[in-house]
Order: C-alpha cells, then sequence, then structure tokens
C-alpha cells in the first residue's frame, strides 16, 4: 500500500512519522496518453470532483480530472494502520439524512456501517479546564440535565420565526425557493448568532452566554462571526429535530472507509487523470478549447470548459483572467470565516466505554473537547477536537496531554492527524458564513465565471461542508455544463 505525503503518525518509541499508508493514493495516466485539449477540464478529485468527472465521461464528454495532491479524496480520505484497522482523517461521518452520498453508498454497495456513541445515555462527561487541572467527572445525571435543558434552550433559538424555523427554511436544498417562500430569510441571515441569542431576553446572561459557546462550538468560530442561519440549515437538515443533529452528524461511519467510496467512483470514470499537479491559473481565451489551465509546473491544457472543485478557501491563490466579478472576491475575502478546528486520532490502553467524553474549553489544553470512538485493535480510539496553531506534528508535549484526560491518566500508544489548517490546498476545514451572505453574495457565486464552473461542498444548498453536499453541487454543476455544451 502506497503512503501518501500528508498527515502524521506518532508512538512514544518513534516519535514523529511523516505520511500515512492510505490506498487512495493512486497513479496519473501516462503522459503519453493524454491529449492536449479535452472538452472538460475538472479541478481537484475529491467527491465533487470525482463524481462530476465520472457523469460528465459516462454522457460522452472527453475529461481530464486534474488533482494537487496525491490521491483521491480531497478534505476526506481513511487512512490504514499495519493491523488493518481504518481511520477517518477528514471528515467520516454518513447518514440516510444526507441523500445524496447515501445514494452513492448504496450504488456502490459500501451501504455498511459502525456506529459511534459519542455521548450515549449514562455516559460519564470529563471536564478538564487548564494543563495543570485534574479531568473532573460529571455524573450522568447532571450530565443529561445539562443537555437536556442546552437542547430546550436551542428551540428556542431555532424559534425565530414562532414555528421552530420551518418556515424560514422550507426547503433546507434549495436556498433560493427558501428566499422566495419566506421573504424574511435573507432578514434572518443578517443575524449572527450572537446577535439571534440576544433577542431572547426572557433568557439570563449565564444562559445566553451558555447558548452562545455551544451554538459557536459546532463551528469553532466566536459566535458573533457566524450567521445564524448556519446553525439553523443543520436543524432544518435534520427534520428540525434537536435529537437528530448528533444522529445525522456523527453517529455512523463507512464500514469499509471513506476511500473504499472515492475509489469506487474513480473507477467508474473513463477519462484521464493526473496528480500531484496543483494548479496556478485559469484563463478564458478565444477559440475551441478557450479555457486554458496552467500546472505550478508551467504544464498548459486546454479545454472548451471547465468545473472547479478548488475549496472556496483555497480560491483567492489561484489566478483568473478574466479576474473573478468584483462581487466574488470580496465574498471570499469577507463573506466567510475558515473552520480550522483539527482533527486528533489518539489510541490508549485505557479501558474507556464507548462514548466517554471529555470537554476542554475555556483553558489552556489544545484540545476543546472529545469523544471515545470505539476500538482499535485491543485500544481505545479517542477522536479529540483540536485548536489550531498548537503544533501538534511537532509538539509532543501538546500530543501527550492527551494522556492527562481522565482522573486515572491515559496511556498513549499512537496518535494520527493530518492539520488541514495548515494544508495550503484546503486553508481550513471548511468556509462558514457570516450573517449577511444571502442578500450580497449568495447568487453571485452560484454563477459560472464565463466558462469556468465552480463547485463542491463548499458551494452546496444542503449539506454544506459534508460529503452529501459534494455530490449534491456535482450533479447541480454537471447538468449546467452539460446543458452549456448541448
Amino acid at each position: 500500500m502506497s503512503t501518501s505525503t500528508e498527515g502524521f503518525a506518532w508512538t512514544p518509541t518513534r516519535g514523529y512519522e511523516f505520511g500515512l499508508r492510505t490506498q487512495a493514493v493512486v497513479p496519473s495516466t501516462p503522459e503519453s496518453d493524454l491529449s492536449s485539449e479535452y472538452d472538460i477540464i475538472v479541478i481537484g478529485a475529491g467527491y465533487a470532483g470525482l463524481a462530476a468527472a465520472r457523469d460528465l465521461a459516462f454522457a460522452g464528454k472527453k475529461v481530464l480530472l486534474v488533482e494537487a495532491r496525491d490521491r483521491v479524496g480531497g478534505r476526506v480520505f481513511s487512512a490504514e494502520t499495519d493491523d488493518g484497522n481504518i481511520l477517518e482523517i477528514g471528515g467520516g461521518w454518513v447518514h440516510w439524512l444526507q441523500p445524496h452520498v447515501f445514494s452513492e453508498l448504496t450504488r456502490y454497495g459500501l451501504d455498511d456501517f459502525v456506529e459511534t456513541k459519542s455521548m450515549p445515555e449514562g455516559c460519564e462527561v470529563f471536564s478538564k479546564q487548564s494543563r495543570e487541572a485534574i479531568a473532573m467527572a460529571q455524573s450522568p445525571t447532571e450530565a443529561e440535565k445539562f443537555f437536556g435543558e442546552m437542547e430546550a434552550l436551542m428551540s428556542e433559538v431555532y424559534n425565530v420565526d414562532g414555528g421552530g424555523g420551518r418556515t424560514v427554511l422550507p426547503f433546507p436544498f434549495n436556498t433560493t425557493n427558501s428566499m422566495e417562500s419566506n421573504s424574511e430569510y435573507g432578514n434572518i441571515d443578517d443575524l449572527s448568532i450572537k446577535a439571534r441569542v440576544e433577542q431572547l431576553t426572557q433568557l439570563t446572561d449565564e444562559q445566553r452566554h451558555a447558548l452562545m459557546e455551544h451554538a459557536a462550538s459546532f463551528f469553532g468560530i466566536p459566535p458573533d462571526r457566524v450567521s445564524f442561519t448556519e446553525v439553523l440549515r443543520t436543524f432544518a437538515l435534520c427534520n428540525f429535530s434537536s435529537s437528530m443533529i448528533e444522529e445525522a452528524t456523527m453517529k455512523w461511519k463507512i464500514a469499509k472507509g471513506t476511500t473504499a467510496l472515492a475509489l469506487a467512483i474513480l473507477k467508474d470514470f473513463k477519462g484521464n487523470r493526473i496528480f500531484a499537479s496543483p494548479v496556478r491559473s485559469i484563463s478564458q481565451g478565444e477559440g475551441a478549447h478557450p479555457v486554458t489551465v496552467t500546472l505550478e509546473s508551467g504544464k498548459q491544457l486546454q479545454s472548451r470548459f471547465a468545473i472547479s472543485t478548488i475549496p472556496w478557501n483555497v480560491l483567492p491563490s489561484i489566478q483568473f483572467q478574466p479576474t473573478l466579478s468584483p462581487t466574488l472576491q470580496d465574498a471570499l475575502a469577507n463573506g466567510t470565516i475558515a473552520a480550522r478546528t483539527e482533527k486528533l486520532l489518539v489510541a490508549t490502553a485505557a479501558e474507556l466505554p464507548n462514548g466517554f467524553n471529555i470537554s476542554c474549553e475555556g483553558g489552556d489544553m489544545p484540545f476543546a473537547s472529545g469523544f471515545a470512538d470505539g476500538k482499535h485493535g485491543k485500544d481505545t480510539l479517542l477522536t479529540l477536537l483540536t485548536h489550531p496553531d498548537i503544533d501538534l506534528e511537532k509538539s509532543d508535549e501538546n500530543l501527550r496531554l492527551a494522556e492527562t484526560l481522565h482522573p486515572n491518566g491515559l496511556k498513549v500508544t499512537s496518535a494520527w492527524a493530518h492539520l488541514w489548517s495548515k494544508d495550503r490546498f484546503a486553508g481550513g476545514v471548511m468556509p462558514i458564513r457570516q450573517a449577511g451572505f444571502l442578500k450580497k453574495y449568495y447568487h453571485e457565486v452560484r454563477k459560472p465565471h464565463g466558462r469556468v464552473h465552480f463547485c463542491g461542498s463548499d458551494f452546496a444548498d444542503g449539506w454544506r461542508g459534508f460529503m452529501s453536499g459534494a455530490f449534491e453541487d456535482a450533479y447541480r454543476v454537471t447538468k449546467e455544463v452539460l446543458n452549456s455544451d448541448a
């Protein structure tokens, strides 16, 4: 099995080893088999790019898939350990409420899942407020009371319309229809999480503070910088049920790993592909193949159309000719904030119940929260959400603080991560929209730029930031391109 250039593994005896073993590393089409001109160049071999390339080739188009990394999957891929355990390094949870990804999983016979229990009933919750503090346990009764109260308070936050948010987002997979159905949708999007919570004057200051922290914790971004509709959209996608949010976003993982899905789609793709080939610029001119994609190597590729699935946070680094519209440039610069929370996977020899939960908010710990996420061989696997810029890839001291997350200590036997916030091809986990995005930018960012179409999970209406959103938007843009090329 090949090793990607991305990510790291750590053990107490070997220290840091860079690069992760993964089936996601695949070869490029031999140079001699490449063409100088294509109908469509698809930039990016994440799930949106893979699906778009596959479907365009099925439609009879001559397609080239170009990827900056040495692997498929984009911000989602599975690594494998020496003993065959699968680790989800990026996104990983799926659900049948995420219809587009579930359809793909069914198509390829991958609808077999592993269950995560991030907060099972009756589980102890621990907290550790600082590096020096000892992890303290909260009783199951206290924990259930707290989360029950928080769920009730969040219901008040969602109830911005007196109807539990249902009239604001009647069509969570179609923003345009929702805006046409309720003229107040755009005005409600003008609210940040902080502004929406402050409208709840019947609550105490303590309750409002707790609500802001809880709602913003979904993104790891201060509540005054996130649009309220970002959390309302997730609530709507989960059938307007708070209890379904965890179920739909953090419970089920693909048994064979996310990379199995990426490879299945790639196998269906009947076209050329080149990997480890970052794009420098995209220009448009005249002629039968007016789009020129220039790689960092200097190589130029021509096509009639291009689909860019380059992540939103990375788009400003690409040179466009003609330049992007002023509105789109403003959206890229000021309309969103990059979510930069990292995910660290830790194996510990400690016996922990599936769902052991730890919170480290409010102190100087490198971790925000974490939970036991099944077994890793004989060990327990912990999923830890960490703050950015803490040098996990070179600081044994920070990494070993995972051993202090239980009153009895946790012997860490190994750890793995890829730091998306330091990844120049990702620029963070995903973009989070700020208040006012819909009225200022929404329609502009969905438009093609001449013969260049923007696509990906970052542009989706529904499960934006999830694999399902990548497929959703791939279907939309593929149809646009085929209609333009009819």
